[in-house]
């Protein structure tokens, strides 16, 4: 997994995965449900994605309290020349609570199962593949940069997907995999390391520097902010997260270019208080018969929208930053966007966190072309 660490840091090198037809996933021999999401352009953006988020987090534990939840996917994909959202849910009742929940906080959306189609866009055989995953660059519990910490200046969607935007045959995908965690995910026993409390005070009391004389230095005003900022989160619901990338193209310096670039972005979510940020660590290997295995291997878990335990966890706000459907603060072209809108009635289960007057759902049609473990 770790092998290009051995290389000289990270490289991406798009190979060909050796498939000797076409990568097909068709929605009917897919895992779950994948849900097409037409977004209307006039949204709140990460604010309503946090809305969602939260709307969606449903622990389920076994008798003996450990994690059994099932994992969901957000996704953006650039495919048939248009960037295209969708969510991936494990079960037709998640499908449903999503259809409601998208409605709810995104007014005017549509959102619908894909039916027809592919469930995953089309690998060609000739075609080079070039892929990523993100982690963070700190332990879990020094957060992220998000819309409540720090803020955005304009929405980081804007850039990311601008720079997956490529040559209308190649393909790219993020993949968000998020399941909930146990309201005590902050108590440290999961991560093997103190608690969000312990964090905090151990910041407050200052650093150890030195190696031959070793004292502690004071804590500054920057690691008492990132004190406060890390306890807060105690009591905060959060998700474990897989953050997965992949560029499929004809043109093998376009795939590596796309995955680089996309896998870049993310680094718009640094939080210079706890100096958080993600970090891409690409799919490679030297040897290329590795490499396109360890290549096909991403791509099928992509597709299969498999759960890895990556040990990254983010809170609702933070997670809404990097999993959220765009308004028309972006202006990147080609976003397949709803430009009409609809007035209909609030569900029956609507709560009170939830922002709009929007349907139980919108209705079912057939979608063209595009479409556990615990802890």
């Amino acid at each position: 997994m770790f092998s290009w660490l051995f290389s000289g840091g990270a490289q991406y090198d798009a190979t060909q995965i050796e498939f000797e037809e076409p990568f097909v996933q068709h929605p009917e021999s897919a895992p779950g449900i994948l849900l097409r999401i037409r977004p209307f352009k006039e949204n709140q953006g990460v604010v309503d994605g946090a809305g969602l988020l939260q709307s969606v987090h449903d622990v389920t534990t076994n008798f003996r309290g450990k994690n059994m939840s099932n994992h969901h996917t957000f996704e953006v994909w650039f495919d048939e020349g248009k960037i295209k959202f969708y969510m991936h849910a494990a079960t037709e009742a998640a499908a449903d609570k999503f259809r409601r929940r998208v409605g709810n906080n995104y007014a005017n959306s549509e959102v619908f199962p894909v039916e027809g189609g592919h469930a995953f866009p089309v690998i060609e055989p000739h075609e080079y593949v070039a892929g990523a995953w993100l982690e963070m660059e700190k332990i879990p519990y020094y957060p992220i940069r998000h819309h409540n910490s720090e803020g955005f200046e304009t929405d980081p969607y804007g850039e990311i997907t601008s720079e997956m935007l490529s040559l209308d045959e190649s393909k790219v995908v993020t993949q968000v995999v998020f399941r909930p965690a146990k309201q005590s995910w902050t108590d440290g026993d999961q991560f093997k390391h103190n608690s969000v409390d312990d964090l905090a005070h151990a910041l407050r009391q200052g650093t150890s520097v030195g190696w031959l004389n070793p004292r502690t230095r004071p804590a500054s005003e920057k690691d008492k902010q990132a004190a406060r900022t890390i306890e807060q989160q105690r009591g905060e619901q959060a998700f474990h997260v897989n953050i997965r990338i992949v560029a499929i193209s004809a043109d093998k310096d376009e795939a590596e270019a796309r995955a680089r670039g996309v896998a870049g972005m993310f680094r718009k979510y640094y939080n210079a208080i706890t100096e958080q940020g993600l970090d891409d660590m690409p799919v490679y290997h030297r040897k290329q018969g590795k490499r396109a295995s360890q290549l096909r291997q991403h791509v099928t878990r992509m597709a299969d929208r498999e759960w890895t335990d990556r040990r990254m966890i983010m809170t609702v706000d933070e997670l809404a930053g990097v999993a959220h459907i765009p308004n028309n603060e972006i202006e990147t072209p080609n976003i397949d966007w709803r430009y009409t809108q609809r007035g209909d009635r609030v569900p029956a289960d609507a709560v009170q966190y939830e922002r709009h007057t929007t349907s139980d759902g919108p209705q079912k049609r057939q979608a063209g072309q595009g479409g556990q473990d615990g802890v």
